[in-house]
């Protein structure tokens, strides 16, 4: 199990630095998704750490880690909330006719998860 935890956490952290770069060149939908998608694969790993049965969406996944992690743990409220509130501008970033993700967006976006996965890393 160790083993499927940690590499979730390098898809994670492959994520991050795919969005960063993505930045740099202009990418900022591109970069927005790929920052959820850090946090998403942490969030991940930490059920997949309490043997949790992996919900089939996203929505279930952000459910059950709040109720695992935030209400039964101390990871902090404020970096679920990231996780939770960016799956809206991912959604938008990747299935949206037009890009509404700008440097800003995309810039925040990167700042909560690099954020959210310094929190996860306490939790292993």
């Amino acid at each position: 199990m160790d083993e499927e935890i940690y590499a979730f956490i390098e898809k994670a952290e492959t994520k991050l630095k795919h969005s960063k770069l993505l930045f740099e060149v202009g990418g900022y939908a591109d970069s927005v998704s790929l920052s959820y998608y850090c946090m998403f694969l942490c969030a991940k790993a930490l059920l997949v750490k309490k043997n949790c049965k992996i919900p089939k969406t996203h929505q279930g996944l952000i459910q059950l880690f709040s109720l695992k992690y935030v209400h039964e743990d101390e990871f902090k409220y404020n970096a679920y909330n990231y996780l939770a509130s960016s799956q809206s501008e991912r959604e938008s970033a990747d299935y949206g006719a037009k890009d509404c993700i700008d440097e800003k967006i995309a810039q925040r976006r990167i700042n909560h998860a690099e954020e959210f996965l310094v929190e996860t890393k306490k939790f292993l």
